[in-house]
């Protein structure tokens, strides 16, 4: 009985070593798998960002496209309604009315 009680306490410092071993394989697991999921929160991140930019960007172009527009199409309305004879006093922000809702 007393090499029983012997082994036991020559084996507890082994024990406590490997249960502490054993903690630190855990906790490194949770890490893993803690870091895995940060890492897909920021990929679905940096897509939805990337979304964003690109609806910006189309804004964008189609606020600049019509601008570049507007004035070519005023002065078209303009030419037109001077070669027609139709007087040139028009409301202010106001532009002409299309040929077809008028016939």
């Amino acid at each position: 009985m007393q090499g029983d009680t012997a082994a036991r306490e020559t084996n507890s410092p082994a024990v406590g070593l490997f249960q502490k071993a054993h903690g630190k394989m855990v906790m490194l697991q949770r890490l893993d798998s803690q870091l895995a999921s940060l890492l897909e929160q920021r990929r679905k991140i940096q897509d939805e960002l990337s979304s964003v930019q690109s609806q910006i960007n189309d804004e964008f172009d189609r606020v600049m496209r019509q601008a570049e527009e507007t004035p070519a199409r005023i002065l078209t309305e303009i030419a037109e309604s001077a070669r027609n004879g139709a007087p040139a006093a028009r409301p202010v922000g106001r532009l002409a009315e299309p040929e077809a809702a008028n016939a």
